[in-house]
């Protein structure tokens, strides 16, 4: 089960944000005041009165905690309050179930269904929360509302972690993690047994001591028949944590308790305790407000970091001001905060703009610069290198490492002046035709480049060729066939003439145009089509005319590791 998106209307500053579709790792950006803070508390909001809805005796029966997170006054937009209709703070959640676990909702509620269950939560003038199941062609699931939020509540966990993360937040955070862990041994027989034990001979120290109650008490209740005293869980593990009996010791050269180290620290080990974290249930969302806060710079590209390896296991959404956490190669997981809505980037620059960064500070903030001709280039080398070398991948995702498009070989000079300028580690791939040869000849003449900075796109069998040349057609055929009506797979473009050419005269052969604007759309498309993730790379690749991508790892994993030795 994953959350697949989440709507929030007329949440303090939000009035409408529609659909906001989460990712493995989603990027909440916007400028101050705008609203990312409250999507992050909406969602823990929406998740907890979700979770205690299920607990609620009668349907009727207020949430108590959820009435604590929500206060009408104080939650529903101001400039709305005095207005008749529409009251209302509304938030949705769309949920997913594996194919797995449909026959398991059926057994559990007897609904059957597909694979989607939308949630409504509402919450009135009075504060009072009402969580619906608003499934089309069918009323069950809403009167059955409790059953299905329980099944949701069995299978996933929730975390949120705010950016103010004072001593007792972060230690609360702490334990609701390691909570979380312990519940495991709910299901361990040992462990049953052993608490089982544990259990009755506490309740005869409490039954003796119950005893020894009744005879003083019959003075004042002389038809006083019996006393007990019971404990008010047998959940041991809840009792524990909720008691504050665990601690945190940090050795650092002196073991000192986490309550005596700074922000910065509890900070990191908040987050950190979370990195190898697996849920105990079938899925987990962590949410997490600006993790740089408290942080030094140095320590942030440590923090991306953890919260990439946090997103291995657990939908991770997070807000930002800091450009080093936008997810550059996957555009959907950066969602733009602005004027009381939300929507997905469509353009790093779109990013880039509500961040109020210039491409250079992307640049500085990032180690090691990997310079390539074109957009498509950057998209497919990006999932390419990332299946080739899991160094690499690690670098791209932490921005280490950066991709840079120059939009073309006679940009390269200038590019890289200014790259030297910013005291950047670059690595330059070049297509290895007419415009490529002569940039890096003039590069190098210009002291911009060494023979070990630069690789070109040498494909076996073909004296010319360009990186697209490297690339297995079956990967992309259909993708441009659908976009264009042009078939690749006739004579026109067969051959050993460079790619763009033998494309060129496909397009012309079959009545299509072919332009420098066609050219760049056509790369897109190609680059698109690559998967994002490869059990075998040479199911794109194409053996013996991708060798020069072997010398390129290890040029990038060399300036990776110079990087970090400086």
């Amino acid at each position: 089960m994953k959350l697949v998106d989440f709507s929030v209307t007329n949440y303090r500053s939000i009035t409408n944000a529609h659909k906001i579709n989460l990712q493995k790792l989603t990027v909440l950006v916007g400028k101050n005041n705008e609203g990312k803070s409250n999507l992050l508390t909406a969602l823990n909001v929406a998740m907890t009165t979700l979770l205690l809805h299920c607990r609620s005796r009668e349907p009727s029966l207020p949430f108590y905690r959820a009435r604590q997170l929500y206060n009408w006054d104080r939650d529903f937009p101001i400039q709305y309050q005095s207005r008749k209709n529409g009251l209302e703070s509304i938030f949705k959640l769309n949920f997913r179930l594996e194919n797995e676990e449909l026959a398991e909702f059926h057994n559990e509620t007897g609904i059957r269904g597909n694979e989607d269950i939308p949630i409504s939560i509402k919450f009135n003038k009075g504060n009072n929360p009402s969580v619906e199941v608003p499934k089309r062609g069918t009323s069950s699931y809403n009167k059955k509302s409790k059953k299905v939020a329980e099944f949701i509540s069995n299978r996933i966990s929730f975390n949120y972690i705010q950016a103010v993360r004072t001593e007792d937040m972060a230690l609360d955070a702490l334990r609701n993690v390691i909570l979380d862990e312990l519940t495991v041994l709910n299901d361990n027989e040992d462990y049953i047994r052993s608490l089982k034990r544990i259990t009755d001979l506490q309740q005869q120290v409490l039954d003796r001591i119950a005893a020894q109650l009744i005879e003083p008490l019959r003075v004042f209740l002389p038809q006083l028949i019996d006393v007990k005293i019971q404990r008010k869980t047998d959940d041991f593990i809840n009792r524990m944590m909720r008691n504050d009996v665990v601690d945190v010791i940090i050795d650092d050269g002196t073991p000192t308790s986490i309550s005596f180290k700074g922000d910065g620290i509890k900070s990191l080990a908040t987050l950190a305790i979370l990195k190898d974290k697996r849920s105990t249930k079938a899925a987990s969302i962590i949410a997490i407000e600006e993790p740089e806060s408290h942080l030094h710079s140095g320590a942030i590209h440590s923090l991306v970091n953890v919260i990439n390896r946090i997103s291995e296991n657990n939908q991770v959404i997070i807000t930002t001001h800091n450009p080093l956490f936008v997810q550059q190669n996957s555009l959907k997981s950066n969602i733009l905060v602005n004027n009381g809505t939300a929507r997905p980037a469509k353009s790093i620059s779109e990013v880039r703009n509500i961040l109020g960064v210039l491409p250079s500070d992307n640049l500085r903030n990032a180690n090691c610069i990997f310079v390539v001709e074109g957009d498509g280039d950057k998209i497919a080398l990006g999932k390419i290198l990332c299946s080739m070398n899991e160094k690499i991948s690690m670098a791209l995702k932490t921005n280490m490492l950066v991709i840079k498009p120059l939009g073309g070989a006679g940009n390269l000079s200038h590019d890289l002046a200014d790259l030297k300028n910013c005291m950047c580690n670059y690595f330059v791939l070049m297509d290895n035709d007419e415009a490529g040869i002569q940039a890096i000849e003039k590069a190098v003449a210009n002291g911009l480049l060494n023979e070990s900075q630069f690789k070109h796109t040498i494909c076996n069998g073909s004296p010319v060729a360009e990186f697209e040349d490297c690339l297995n057609k079956d990967i992309y055929a259909k993708s441009i066939l659908d976009g264009f009506s042009v078939d690749i797979n006739v004579s026109a473009f067969s051959g050993n003439r460079k790619w763009s050419d033998r494309m060129k005269d496909t397009f012309l052969s079959q009545g299509a145009r072919w332009t420098d604007a066609i050219e760049k759309k056509v790369k897109f498309v190609v680059a698109e089509a690559i998967p994002d993730k490869m059990d075998n790379i040479y199911d794109v690749l194409i053996e013996q005319k991708s060798g020069f991508l072997n010398g390129v790892v290890t040029s990038l994993e060399r300036m990776l590791d110079k990087s970090n030795i400086n």
